[in-house]
């Protein structure tokens, strides 16, 4: 692949974690059932009725942990560009430099 394309590869990986991290953001806030969240002391009795649904929750907790991964190779593919055109115009210097006798 080129330069150009692992740059692309890089940006469309930013876009699927930023698409993938709202979504995990809407599952999450959606799974709460009735409204607000009550935060009690953790010495209180739990006598509240669960106000989380867990399977959306889950799926959003997993729309997370795929959105740190596309964002994680979305900057692998920078550095990989980077490194190949760090490589390519090292090349290009050494092919300038006058032969030695």
């Amino acid at each position: 692949m080129t330069i150009g394309a692992w740059i692309r590869a890089g940006w469309g990986f930013m876009v699927v974690a930023g698409l993938l991290g709202a979504l995990s953001a809407a599952l999450v806030f959606s799974s709460v059932r009735d409204g607000a969240v009550i935060v009690q002391p953790l010495r209180a009795a739990f006598t509240t009725p669960q106000v989380i649904q867990l399977g959306r929750f889950l799926s959003g907790l997993v729309s997370a942990v795929l959105a740190g991964a596309a964002f994680f190779s979305g900057l692998a593919c920078f550095f990989w560009a980077s490194a190949r055109q760090r490589h390519e115009l090292l090349e290009e210097i050494l092919r300038k430099l006058p032969d030695q006798p």
